[in-house]
């Protein structure tokens, strides 16, 4: 059995940690970390928060209590000391997200993220749609595979499938990595894991700044990013553990931008319709703008084939070795409404509510990012999905060589500093050639005949 090293809950008035394995094997605990005693301290430090609020308490018999009145919600580091070598020296870091005294409701923020969930836009060659939490790491894989490998604090493990869940839950180390080295990506038992258009769920998170905006954050989870192309078959960025999202800022009601995230930051992205490139990673656009696609006010979001990728517009896009198809490209622009057969029935996947002859709906989920603890607080509701747990893991999800590794949300730039995320994407003004518009306007219309 795996050990379950740190459990952090949190309510509205406070966040508790508990060092559960080290209450049960205190001797080993101060041996295995190589400390002088078990007399330990625990720092709470709001810097990442965008505060410099920095509260330290005394853990007694493995357990510490910090007092959260006040305090801005937003990530904190929460860092453990021990007497090591004469000195005060930390042997823990964990990223801990704390949310509370929003402006709305949860059942306020639903009816508002339902309103203006995304249409996805797949390519015709597809194969891996978005799952659920608990799909992605309570339910074991089938196939070949024993665990994933860690090395933690403890020395390396191998995390079993079926404990892997209770594993991000109790060990949210930030600089733990779910190490892919030992898999043949392509025979993995989560390439196999590919998940079903007919049952795709997309999560949503919200937070809100101090300057009255808010912001909903739409979630998918892959299983596996197979990439496509040359990439592909040079093995040039396939992982486990995908994650994407876009998001939706609000001025009141009022939804303004749409940004999509894409691919790293620093990394050439090339549009190549129109030769537009950028660095940012991401693209922001005005939600109102008359050439954003919209169905019924949900905006229509291209998905780029094998990465998952989130673009704007429909077309193809260049990065490093990789050129992905994003959406759909009519075989006949000038009568794209002919034939059910110019979509394949999985290429596109509507938000709840809006049903069709030919397409499929998603289960739209919340993350509840004010309920984000190690042990789950209850069995499914619809505004509360216990698998969600899983995300107090604050170390590394995605590790690809020659990339730099990637974080779940809520520890990720998006939910870290959703201002900066926003304003500082690359903005996409709609300065494409005529074609591409009406290329866009002829997706909508096809959506819209077949709801």
């Amino acid at each position: 059995m795996i050990e379950q090293f740190l459990i952090v809950n949190h309510d509205e008035k406070s966040l508790t940690i508990f060092l559960k394995w080290a209450s049960e094997f205190p001797d080993e605990f101060v041996k295995q970390l190589s400390l002088e005693s078990s007399v330990l301290t625990a720092r709470l430090d709001g810097s990442s928060a965008g505060n410099g609020i920095e509260l330290i308490q005394p853990i007694v018999d493995f357990r510490a209590s910090f007092d959260l009145a006040g305090l801005r919600g937003g990530v904190y580091t929460l860092t453990l000391f021990a007497e090591r070598d004469g000195q005060a020296s930390s042997f823990w870091t964990q990223l801990v997200c704390i949310q509370h005294s929003l402006r709305r409701s949860p059942e306020e923020v639903d009816r508002l993220a339902k309103k203006y969930a995304p249409v996805l836009l797949f390519s015709p060659e597809e194969e891996f749609f978005p799952v659920s939490l608990r799909d992605l790491v309570i339910t074991p894989p089938d196939g070949e595979g024993t665990g994933i490998d860690v090395e933690t604090v403890l020395g390396k493990r191998s995390i079993p499938f079926d404990q892997l869940d209770l594993f991000l839950r109790t060990n949210g180390h930030a600089d733990y990595l779910l190490d892919q080295s030992g898999f043949g990506l392509a025979d993995s038992s989560f390439y196999r894991q590919k998940g079903s258009y007919r049952n795709c769920v997309v999560y949503y998170s919200y937070m809100e700044d101090e300057a009255e905006r808010s912001y909903i954050n739409y979630h998918t989870f892959y299983a596996f990013d197979p990439k496509t192309g040359i990439a592909k078959l040079l093995n040039v960025g396939p992982h486990i553990f995908d994650r994407e999202s876009l998001t939706v800022m609000f001025e009141g009601d009022v939804p303004v931008k749409l940004t999509l995230g894409a691919h790293l930051e620093n990394q050439p992205i090339f549009y190549l319709e129109k030769l537009l490139g950028w660095t940012q990673g991401r693209t922001t656009v005005r939600f109102d703008h008359e050439h954003t696609p919209l169905v019924n006010g949900h905006p229509v979001v291209a998905v780029a084939e094998g990465s998952h990728a989130l673009y704007p517009s429909a077309g193809t896009f260049h990065i490093s070795v990789l050129t992905e198809i994003a959406g759909h490209i009519f075989r006949n622009l000038l009568f794209p409404d002919l034939g059910e057969s110019d979509m394949n029935e999985h290429q596109v996947i509507l938000p709840p509510g809006m049903k069709s002859r030919q397409f499929a709906s998603y289960d739209l989920r919340p993350l509840r990012l004010d309920l984000l603890q190690s042990d789950p607080h209850s069995e499914a509701t619809p505004l509360y999905d216990p698998a969600t747990a899983a995300l107090m893991f604050s170390g590394y999800w995605v590790d690809v060589p020659g990339f730099q590794n990637e974080r779940f949300p809520p520890f990720s730039k998006r939910e870290m500093d959703v201002r900066s995320w926003v304003e500082d994407g690359f903005e996409w003004t709609w300065d494409v050639p005529e074609s591409v518009k009406e290329h866009n306007r002829a997706i909508v219309e096809y959506i819209r005949q077949r709801i």
